[in-house]
């Protein structure tokens, strides 16, 4: 009984009531609803919904017990939907402004474009496949913002892709669109390329904006963040941390006995003790973000945009044209590249 309390318990203090769980299924059931209904608003909700959530979720990560969490979002989904969300109220913002749309340019338009694209239906969709802790507890808003963070994004892209006209015709301020014709997901020469080249594709800006991110992230756990949580001071005396990070909080959920196990040949006493003391060196870290790299780059590659494509565009032609024709409209060809009508592989989209 006295356990059962305590969960209990622990489960009121993380939210779970019911109000919380009614306000988490009804918001899952509206956003359902308004990405079959109205996909063209979709990015309002991701817009307006993690406005609120991600600085709530900041707000528990700050006051988390024993350390501080806060450099959690220094994580690369954390990021990347930083830049989604800033990016997106900056172009409601020069829509505003300019309508015209020349405030920002196509070119930059379409680069942001393409490498949001390869982000959210690359890595951060395959997050939402590999990682444990991506879930749908609908009382707890730590958890249901990690699944938005991962979910939300790849939702609104592919309202991008398949309801461009839609999204064009309710926000023509906004969103411009003028370059969907020419969208591609490899480089034009073939899916293998140098980091930093094919910028005429999703998954050449795809990569750059990982390494955009990797790059400063590494020198900053290098110089500071490896040793912010560590339990023992250089002089070998015990010290009290303050500030926890992903790598830290990773490593202690078992994968530090995989690198010392597969890796380092490290014998299991001593892992155990380096995650009771959060005392991994750099070598831990430099597996760990050689690692994480080498996923993240495999996701943004490994086409998984295209798990729309070779189901949805045949159905999706179908039910557009009908649409077009019950409107008196001429149909329009959601697909310039017949091979892909056809089952082909050849990625390329075509759009109204």
């Amino acid at each position: 009984m006295g356990l059962i309390e305590g969960v209990s318990s622990k489960r009121m203090s993380e939210g779970f009531n019911e109000f919380n769980f009614s306000a988490g299924v009804l918001n899952c059931l509206f956003i359902a609803y308004v990405f079959g209904a109205h996909p063209e608003h979709i990015w309002l909700i991701y817009l307006v919904e993690g406005s609120y959530m991600i600085p709530r979720k900041f707000y528990n990560m700050w006051h988390a017990r024993p350390m501080n969490q806060a450099l959690y979002y220094l994580d690369f989904c954390w990021c990347m939907n930083f830049t989604a969300i800033f990016l997106i109220a900056l172009l409601m913002l020069c829509g505003a402004l300019a309508p015209d749309g020349g405030m920002v340019s196509d070119v930059a338009r379409e680069a942001f474009f393409n490498a949001l694209m390869g982000v959210a239906c690359g890595a951060l969709l395959g997050a939402n496949i590999v990682l444990p802790f991506v879930a749908c507890v609908f009382h707890d808003v730590n958890t249901m913002t990690g699944l938005f963070i991962h979910l939300m994004p790849p939702m609104v892209m592919y309202t991008f892709m398949w309801h461009s006209r839609d999204i064009r015709a309710a926000w023509p301020n906004i969103f411009h669109l003028s370059f969907m014709d020419n969208v591609h997901y490899f480089p034009r020469e073939g899916p293998f390329f140098v980091p930093g080249s094919g910028l005429d594709s999703v998954a050449g800006n795809a990569v750059v904006f990982y390494w955009l991110w990797w790059i400063p992230y590494v020198c900053f756990m290098l110089l500071f963040g490896i040793d912010l949580p560590k339990n023992i001071s250089p002089d070998g005396t015990s010290k009290t941390p303050k500030w926890d990070t992903v790598f830290h909080s990773t490593m202690r959920q078992g994968v530090c006995i995989t690198i010392g196990k597969v890796f380092r040949g490290r014998p299991r006493g001593v892992s155990l003790q380096q995650m009771e003391e959060n005392n991994f060196d750099e070598i831990d870290f430099f597996i760990y973000g050689l690692s994480h790299a080498r996923g993240a780059v495999i996701l943004l590659l490994h086409r998984l945009p295209l798990l729309f494509e070779p189901m949805l565009p045949p159905v999706h032609a179908r039910v557009r044209g009908l649409a077009d024709r019950e409107a008196g409209r001429e149909p329009v060809h959601i697909l310039h590249n017949e091979n892909v009508l056809q089952g082909g592989e050849e990625a390329v989209w075509g759009h109204p």
